[in-house]
């Protein structure tokens, strides 16, 4: 518990920290690069069925949707599969990324992006981006456990698609600011490294159960 307290402080303090200095730095309306990324993103022209895509592809990054999905999958490791520190750590690290995103929201209240019309899902503040947050941590810890327990490797190109694609929607859909979506990278991958130390003595027991090949 010690060390997962320290791992939400840090990603908290981390998040924080940085929007805190963008304001300072009279970029909290968006820096000249932040306004030219956007307007470079309004720029690019998809066919419909591609447009749409990005337009829905966030909801692999929300916990309106995400959320559930892992509640049950929990279940599923802890009531069949007996691996209950797995279906807790998968919990965490949910629960926390949809906690992070919220108080920093409420804490800075940054306005989103006003140069073109907003689309497809969003509410409320601007920073950070919730989405990056929570693909990071959530997608590199699915695909850490999969690694540790089954030696798969190909879960982390997959986690880092979902990752990159999320970012470029959000930032395609003009509902976030570059850094925005920076700070929400930062924020998930301390998150991510700190619940993966907290952790730590339950994945080093698991390795060692599994035989080399």
């Amino acid at each position: 518990m010690v060390r997962l307290g320290v791992a939400y402080v840090a990603a908290w303090a981390v998040g924080s920290g940085y929007g805190l200095a963008l304001e300072r730095a009279g970029d909290w309306a968006g820096a000249p690069w932040e306004v030219s990324t956007l307007r470079w993103f309004h720029g690019q022209h998809f066919p419909f069925w591609l447009d749409q895509v990005l337009v829905n592809f966030p909801y692999v990054g929300t916990n309106l949707t995400i959320l559930p999905i892992v509640i049950l999958l929990a279940l599923w490791l802890w009531r069949r599969s007996n691996k209950v520190l797995t279906a807790i750590h998968l919990l965490v690290v949910c629960l926390g990324s949809l906690s992070l995103n919220p108080t920093m929201k409420y804490l800075l209240d940054r306005p989103r992006p006003e140069l073109f019309p907003l689309r497809g899902l969003y509410s409320w503040a601007s920073y950070p981006s919730g989405h990056a947050i929570l693909t990071v941590a959530l997608y590199f810890t699915i695909a850490l456990q999969l690694r540790f327990a089954l030696r798969w490797h190909w879960p982390f190109a997959a986690a880092a698609a979902i990752v990159v694609i999320t970012c470029y929607a959000r930032l395609y859909l003009q509902v976030h600011w570059p850094s925005d979506v920076i700070g929400g990278l930062l924020i998930g991958a301390v998150w991510l490294v700190g619940t993966w130390w907290a952790f730590t003595r339950y994945h080093r027991a698991v390795a060692s159960t599994i035989p080399e090949i």
